[in-house]
């Protein structure tokens, strides 16, 4: 019988329910009244044989407690928190609350109220220690009432885990886990600060690690990390998870002041995946800065609807626009994109528009309905094995339509003109890779050519490599080939990629359009490149699998175009620190207007009679260090470095 009013009382009044913060204050408020009666009366019985001494009124005394400790619980938003998940950093604020009111109570009833400084104490003593006994019983009432029904009714069926780390943020983490409703229970701490004072105020255990070798010790099998940024920290010690099958979770970096926050990130606890571990610590860009770059401007984004695109309107949504011109051909996307914006940026002025980069006419229509100040251009065909089997679609969007824009651009004096290029672009062997070189030539000679940039507008390209989860690229394939019981498809045993997250790529590609100078190329900090073989083991194991035992890994060969390594800089050319760490400028050959303007018209021509030979060839002779990997087009080689060479 009392085991179901227990659950009841839980499932009807605990599990899904918060108490108002309003109802809160009225309980601490409630607190503070008895407490002020107590001190009040058992401040006379100590004095009552003194007949000198002067005393307050009643009604006095209560009244002004009472208002003093309204005010500070406000100041200190003490009634804010979830009480079930109250942890020490509420009982530091209510703590600070009512020393700072009973303060002032003592130099009121002594400085105002004529009281003595030894009757005076004695009121705000009494009323403090009855104060904070009130408030925290109530608050540890709580807590254990509804730890004992979570571990009757919730923790059967709980994992228990380790918390990796030992500081503020993540002990409150921790302490909400332990005190919520949820499928996870917090069994010890695992740290690498050996001399962290916080040990001392934790009644679980805490495994200090020297090495990584030490997990052996404990025979963990489930970690949640807290911080993103810890992942990175200590790469050695993750690895070491990885090897043993440990099963890992992480959750949103949470202040540890805002409650609120602090829900989500228990709500928000997920496996840990393969981007997590490849993304590195944000990088610090300047917000205000890029703010006011763009703030009531119209801004143009082509291949809005494509994965850079889309994220650069979203981090363009948060900094006050005055308008958004979101461009794409690919109708779908454009549509999702269209919906996504509607739901999460109502205030938001934007418009979706289907339009091809490849139709002038389209452009221009759109140039002088909206006048952009700003042009984000990211439209482009991007898959390598494609366009080497279609380079005259490759010329005709990545060359072709960049020219188209940056004409129209010029045409109608937009500010400022931001191309999104590729590491493919340096020593390309693929003709991916090759139109965005051209296309880079194209924007550079425009930018420098005084005569054809009438209007100065200013010209930045931006280089970087792979991004983690965009459309097309390995991680989605893996997990694809994952889930389907395998094999995992690797061109090659030594292959290797940069990597960057899409939101990091688009915040450098913010940063750079701000810091950088018209006509350069500006390279980003990529990191470390990555081995895919040991990518695809990675991810395997992140479904607690053993790589060539539950899943295999066979090496299918290189693709057409497809090199081993990639590069971000050409050997020729000069790399120089912006006022960004992660972002170099790099200064490439020069190729002037009236020299590159022809030869690119030609390319555009060939390109369009579909006579793909001919293309590949002119390309080369523009783009000498345009070598072919694993392609039909290598023979050519030959050809064009005898060439060159005569």
């Amino acid at each position: 019988m009392i085991n179901q009013i227990g659950r009841i009382i839980y499932n009807k009044f605990l599990k899904n329910r918060l108490l108002s913060r309003w109802f809160i204050l009225f309980i601490d408020i409630s607190n503070i009244l008895c407490a002020t009666v107590i001190s009040y009366f058992l401040t006379l019985k100590i004095y009552n044989k003194i007949t000198i001494v002067y005393h307050p009124r009643f009604v006095e005394y209560l009244g002004v407690a009472i208002f003093f400790n309204l005010l500070f619980f406000w100041v200190f938003k003490t009634y804010r928190g979830i009480v079930r998940y109250s942890t020490v950093y509420e009982f530091q604020r209510i703590l600070i609350a009512t020393l700072f009111a009973d303060s002032l109570l003592f130099l009121t009833l002594h400085k105002v109220m004529g009281l003595s400084g030894g009757v005076s104490l004695a009121y705000c003593t009494t009323l403090f220690l009855a104060s904070l006994v009130g408030l925290y019983s109530f608050r540890i009432i709580v807590v254990c009432s509804y730890q004992i029904l979570i571990q009757r009714y919730e923790y059967k069926l709980a994992i228990p885990v380790y918390v990796w780390g030992l500081d503020e943020a993540t002990i409150a983490a921790a302490q909400l886990l332990r005190t919520s409703s949820h499928k996870f229970k917090i069994i010890g701490f695992l740290t690498v600060e050996s001399d962290s004072q916080l040990k001392k105020v934790i009644d679980l255990p805490v495994f200090v690690l020297k090495k990584p070798d030490d997990l052996n010790k404990y025979k963990i099998k489930d970690v949640l990390f807290t911080k993103e940024s810890d992942l990175k920290d200590h790469v050695a010690y993750v690895e070491k998870l990885f090897s043993s099958n440990t099963h890992i979770y992480i959750t949103q970096e949470t202040n540890i002041d805002n409650m609120s926050q602090l829900t989500d990130a228990v709500n928000r606890i997920r496996p840990i995946q393969i981007e997590d571990l490849l993304g590195r610590s944000e990088i610090n860009i300047s917000l205000e800065i890029i703010g006011e770059n763009v703030k009531d401007k119209t801004i143009l984004v082509t291949g809005a609807a494509g994965s850079i695109g889309s994220e650069i309107v979203r981090q363009l949504a948060n900094l006050g626009p005055r308008y958004i011109v979101c461009l794409d051909q690919a109708e779908t996307p454009l549509y999702d994109l269209d919906i996504e914006l509607q739901k999460k940026y109502p205030n938001l002025n934007y418009t979706a528009i289907v339009g091809d980069v490849r139709n002038r006419s389209k452009l221009a229509q759109v140039f002088t309905e909206y006048r952009p100040n700003i042009v984000y251009h990211a439209a482009a065909y991007k898959h390598v094995p494609l366009m080497e089997k279609h380079p005259c679609e490759a010329v005709l969007t990545n060359v072709h339509g960049t020219k188209l824009v940056v004409d129209l651009a010029i045409e109608n004096a937009v500010e400022m003109f931001i191309m999104i290029s590729t590491d493919k672009a340096v020593n390309p062997t693929n003709i991916m890779g090759a139109t965005k070189r051209l296309a880079e030539i194209y924007v550079q000679s425009c930018a420098n050519d005084l005569y054809k940039n009438k209007f100065r507008t200013k010209f930045v390209t931006t280089r970087f490599g792979n991004v983690l989860g965009s459309n097309g690229s390995v991680i989605p394939l893996f997990r694809k080939q994952i889930e389907s019981g395998g094999p995992i498809t690797v061109t090659h045993r030594e292959i290797t990629r940069y990597f960057m997250t899409i939101p990091e790529a688009c915040r450098l590609v913010l940063e750079a359009s701000v810091i950088g100078k018209s006509g350069y190329i500006y390279v980003f900090d990529m990191g470390q490149p990555v081995k895919i073989y040991d990518l695809a083991e990675k991810m395997i194991k992140l479904v607690g699998l053993i790589p060539e035992k539950d899943i295999r890994i066979e090496f299918s060969g290189l693709r057409p175009g497809e090199k081993l390594y990639e590069e971000l800089l050409n050997d020729s050319e000069i790399t120089e620190q912006t006022t960004h760490e992660k972002i170099m400028k790099a200064k490439v050959r020069e190729y002037h207007f009236q020299d590159i303007l022809p030869q690119i018209e030609s390319i555009i021509s060939i390109a369009q009679k579909e006579d793909k030979y001919q293309l590949v060839a002119t390309m080369k002779k523009i783009v000498p260090e345009f070598l072919s990997n694993n392609s039909e087009f290598e023979s050519m080689d030959v050809d064009v470095l005898s060439v060159n060479n005569n």
